[in-house]
């Protein structure tokens, strides 16, 4: 893989993360009626939410970066940093999970995002 292709992927890994905070996480049933709500409905329960998004934003920027300015190679550390905030955070809102069967696709799309930009983000530290 190119230093390209891996920036890209680093990339990806942001925007899902940052798509993922407001998809639906949890779903579940009032009186027969679904309700669904997003990481960024849910973030009064915990500051995880922010540590997600911010991570998110920060690997999204790192790969901007990485892409147009390919002679700044220490910003490319971005993306590797913003992943590394995203997962944790991720397992951080994991552990305050109460029941498996009601979370949705956003949470776990913020754990695909997350993994994907610290791809992305080992890929581009080494290579010249």
């Amino acid at each position: 893989m190119n230093k390209m292709t891996q920036s890209v992927i680093g990339l990806i890994g942001g925007i899902l993360v940052v798509v993922g905070v407001f998809l639906p996480w949890v779903s579940a049933s009032v009186f027969g009626i679904t309700v669904n709500a997003s990481g960024w409905d849910i973030r009064a329960s915990g500051s995880y939410i922010y540590v997600i998004l911010i991570g998110g934003i920060i690997a999204l920027l790192g790969g901007i970066v990485a892409l147009a300015a390919v002679k700044i190679e220490k910003l490319g550390y971005l993306v590797l940093l913003g992943g590394i905030l995203a997962i944790l955070g991720w397992i951080w809102a994991a552990t305050d999970v109460g029941d498996w069967s009601a979370v949705t696709y956003g949470f776990y799309t913020c754990l695909v995002g997350a993994v994907l930009a610290i791809i992305g983000g080992m890929s581009v530290r080494g290579k010249k």
